[in-house]
């Protein structure tokens, strides 16, 4: 074989291997290459399903918020005009929900929660149509009663959180789903540069082509997400003005919100003044009215002179290109955007904002909605209140009316009834006034006869006085030197008294102390009633006496396990003027009353200022307390609240009466309140300072039903100025 043929095969082997290689490569790319774009088509029909999914989401609620609207609408006005949102809702809803059941179908979106979602609308609109049944059959007040219950606002609350779930869920895929695009658009991309340059510029297309896509779907739901939620107009229309002149990179924009029949200028951006924009126009009106009457938007070049203009700190110049684009919602304009650009404007410009034309309507529609809704609310407050105001009125001079009615049959009545009675009254005088004559007469004698009994009275009252503190002195004298004696013998000091012996001199003791303390206070008693008590002013303070007080009462207390309370208040004086070891004797008394009739709990004293320059001390204790019908007689020489506790607690009784007349020389009162099984308080009230000359007379203090008794006689004259040392009656 001749090495031309040789060379001739090898060469063909060569080729037949090239050509091999290239066809194994070519397969090759050409299997990668359908791999690749299968999975970018997957990952566009994933992207195309979920931007379906994040558009109908919020169709779906601004449907049944539509809905809700017109049945808000209804319930304030009454017109069935409002209704017009509510009953086309009910065919729009239906038709979202069978799309989204068939991207359910394919697996899209949950099916769960898309039933559920289902089950809420259906309640919600049976909510929704008996309200409005309720409101045309049985008025006003029916319907909101219903609404009250918030069993429609809680299904809405539940509604919102599903939609609000799903659209999370869509984002997130549609966002995975982008990236998985991007990744195969890249292999795909590098896949075809490495085969041939058709392949690159075809996948350059294609690339170009997805991008834009993505672009537009991801504008769209940025826009979607940039308008939820309840906003006002003017907010709603400054968000999708900024989203839209930045993501489009447009130097100056503005945008007009339909107002009734004419379109108002609602938001601006980058515009120098508002002069240079005019503020409303209607339809058919320049290039922005005949963009709402043609329902289209327009793409202009080579924009005039004096036209809107963009301007800065360095200067201003109107826009190369300008892009017109109405708003709509079911086929009808409700605002138009305008943007300016000082570069070259695309038709994937344009596209997206005939892509967003619905989205924007459809909130710029719900934003007008609740403004209404809200005006209406507000309206209808108003009015509420002033028919409340005008029926309170009216109940008020319905009252007047009849009570003055009232009173004048009342009056009327009286002065017939008066008439008889005068009538009567003129016969019975003339009768009356003989026997008056006579009765006067009786009258001066029994005078005479009572003046001389009251100073028979008086005189034995100073005798029995005189008597029992004379007798009082000569008692204590042998009484003391028995006192003294029992003593001795109870101390047994040398030893010779049996125990029985020491315990009958002990029970001596115990006697002729009691039998002194009668004495003592006897004595005191009979002092006060002749006139001959000495009271001593001094100036001491409050937490002295409360030191000596607590000093002798908190071993007594602690035996009885009761608490014992003293404080001062920060409001108190810091010194007092009067008669120091009277004020401690009445204390004393108090606060050993209330430890002997206190079982447990616990005694205070308490010291604070009271009205009129004067201090209070008030003694609290959670005893047997005192009833109502008793209190009055406590204060009574021999008395105690109750006959039995003389006999289960002791005592003589003269306790509260000697103190109340100590209190009353001192230029004070007692009062008593108290309630029976709850404790008592005793609260002694004292002027400041001492002043004898406004002392009152015995028996005028405390006793709203005074007893009758002999009077104290008074002294007059120097003997009732303030001294130091007084003789007070």
């Amino acid at each position: 074989m001749s090495s031309e043929s040789i060379s001739a095969k090898s060469g063909r082997r060569v080729l037949v291997g090239i050509f091999a290689v290239a066809a194994v490569l070519l397969a090759a790319s050409m299997a990668v290459t359908f791999r690749v774009g299968r999975l970018s088509l997957d990952a566009e029909h994933k992207m195309a399903a979920q931007l379906g999914v994040l558009n109908r989401l919020p169709d779906l609620g601004s449907t049944i918020k539509d809905a809700e609207t017109g049945q808000r609408g209804y319930l304030l006005t009454g017109e069935d005009s409002y209704l017009e949102p509510y009953t086309g809702s009910l065919s729009k809803l239906k038709t979202q929900l069978a799309e989204l059941q068939t991207l359910a179908g394919a697996g899209e979106i949950s099916k769960n929660d898309l039933d559920r979602v289902s089950d809420l609308l259906q309640q919600k609109l049976a909510e929704l149509a008996k309200t409005i049944s309720l409101r045309r059959e049985m008025g006003y007040e029916a319907a909101l009663g219903e609404v009250k219950t918030d069993r429609g606002k809680n299904i809405m609350d539940e509604i919102r959180v599903i939609i609000e779930r799903m659209r999370k869920a869509a984002q997130e895929n549609y966002d995975e789903a982008v990236q998985r695009s991007n990744q195969t658009n890249f292999l795909r991309t590098a896949t075809f540069v490495g085969v041939t340059f058709m392949n690159l510029g075809f996948l350059a297309w294609a690339f170009r082509k997805i991008a834009r896509q993505e672009w537009l779907q991801s504008g769209q739901a940025q826009l979607n997400e940039r308008m939820s939620g309840d906003q006002q107009l003017t907010e709603l229309g400054e968000k999708a003005l900024k989203f839209l002149a930045e993501y489009l990179d447009a130097q100056v924009g503005a945008i007009f919100i339909e107002e009734g029949d004419s379109f108002r200028q609602f938001a601006t951006y980058a515009v120098p003044g508002p002069k240079n924009l005019p503020q409303t126009f209607a339809a058919g009106e320049g290039l922005l009215g005949q963009a709402v009457k043609d329902k289209r938007a327009y793409l202009i070049r080579d924009v005039p002179e004096g036209y809107l203009s963009v301007a800065s700190g360095l200067g201003q110049s109107r826009p190369q290109r300008l892009m017109i684009a109405p708003m709509k919602v079911d086929g009808a304009v409700n605002a138009v955007i305008e943007l300016g650009f000082f570069h070259a404007a695309y038709k994937a410009d344009l596209d997206l904002l005939e892509r967003v034309s619905e989205l924007v309507g459809v909130a710029v529609r719900s934003a007008k909605y609740r403004t209404r809704l809200q005006e209406l609310l507000e309206e209808t407050q108003r009015q509420a209140e002033e028919v409340q105001a005008q029926s309170e009125e009216l109940r008020v001079s319905n009252e007047e009316l009849e009570e003055q009615s009232r009173a004048l049959k009342e009056s009327q009545s009286r002065l017939e009834q008066q008439q008889v009675e005068l009538e009567q009254s003129n016969s019975q005088l003339e009768e009356q006034t003989q026997v008056l004559e006579a009765q006067k007469d009786d009258l001066s004698r029994a005078k005479v006869e009572l003046e001389t009994q009251a100073a028979i009275v008086e005189q034995a009252s100073r005798y029995k006085s005189d008597f029992l503190a004379n007798m009082s002195h000569e008692l204590r004298t042998p009484l003391n030197s028995s006192l003294i004696l029992a003593k001795l013998l109870a101390d047994n000091r040398e030893g010779n008294l049996s125990p029985e012996q020491i315990k009958y001199a002990q029970t001596i003791q115990s006697a002729g102390n009691d039998l002194l303390t009668l004495i003592n206070d006897v004595l005191d008693l009979a002092k006060v009633e002749a006139g001959h008590m000495d009271l001593k002013a001094e100036s001491f303070t409050p937490a002295e006496l409360l030191d000596n007080l607590r000093r002798m009462f908190e071993p007594v207390a602690a035996g009885k396990g009761l608490a014992l309370r003293m404080r001062i208040a920060a409001d108190a004086p810091v010194t007092l003027e009067a008669d120091r070891r009277r004020l401690e004797q009445v204390l004393k008394n108090l606060l050993s009353n209330a430890v002997k009739f206190t079982e447990r709990g616990k005694v205070s004293l308490e010291v604070a200022r009271a009205p009129n320059d004067c201090i209070a001390f008030t003694v609290r204790d959670t005893g047997i307390g005192i009833a109502a019908d008793q209190q009055e007689s406590v204060f009574e020489p021999f008395r105690q609240a109750d006959g039995a506790a003389n006999r289960k607690y002791g005592g003589t009784g003269l306790g509260l009466s000697i103190s109340r007349e100590l209190v009353r020389l001192m230029g004070g009162h007692i009062q008593l309140k108290s309630e029976l099984g709850k404790g008592s308080v005793f609260i002694l009230t004292l002027p400041e300072v001492y002043q004898p000359e406004k002392l009152l007379p015995a028996r005028q203090i405390d006793e709203p039903k005074p007893r009758a008794r002999a009077a104290v006689p008074s002294e007059t004259g120097a003997a009732a100025s303030r001294v130091k040392k007084s003789r007070i009656p």
